[in-house]
């Protein structure tokens, strides 16, 4: 599947991203637990963009963050795509869904070993959410 945005052009395998994050395994610290309580419904329009992609906005590969106060700023969240950029590396989006957001798309950052042939990666900035977990 070709997705074309703002003039860049990916080429993704949607069935192998969606199968990649089937199997994707999971931070269990406090700061990814609240991510995963509140980014779905907190970030709708980001969903909606990563989902254009295959990937699932609740499964990073990999999260910075920091606590400040009752806060988490999570300073860059990363996920894989199962595919190529077509034009357009280093393609940076920015999403205003309750907070601005900035999506740089790339093929030369490495979080994990993923074991696909061709990927590239979306790594999100200027998450902050507040902290509403339970501490363990």
């Amino acid at each position: 599947m070709i997705i074309e945005k703002d003039g860049y052009k990916f080429e993704i395998d949607l069935e192998a991203t969606k199968k990649y994050y089937e199997n994707n395994e999971i931070c269990d610290c406090e700061a990814c637990k609240n991510f995963y309580a509140q980014a779905k419904e907190t970030f709708p329009k980001l969903d909606e963009f990563l989902d254009a992609f295959g990937v699932n906005i609740l499964r990073p590969d990999e999260a910075s963050w920091i606590q400040e106060g009752d806060d988490i700023d999570y300073i860059d969240i990363t996920y894989t795509v199962c595919g190529k950029i077509l034009q357009g590396d280093g393609y940076e989006v920015d999403i205003y869904d309750s907070l601005f957001l900035s999506v740089f798309i790339d093929d030369k950052y490495v979080p994990n070993s993923h074991g696909e042939e061709d990927w590239f990666s979306l790594t999100v900035f200027n998450v902050k959410l507040p902290f509403v977990i339970d501490r363990q």
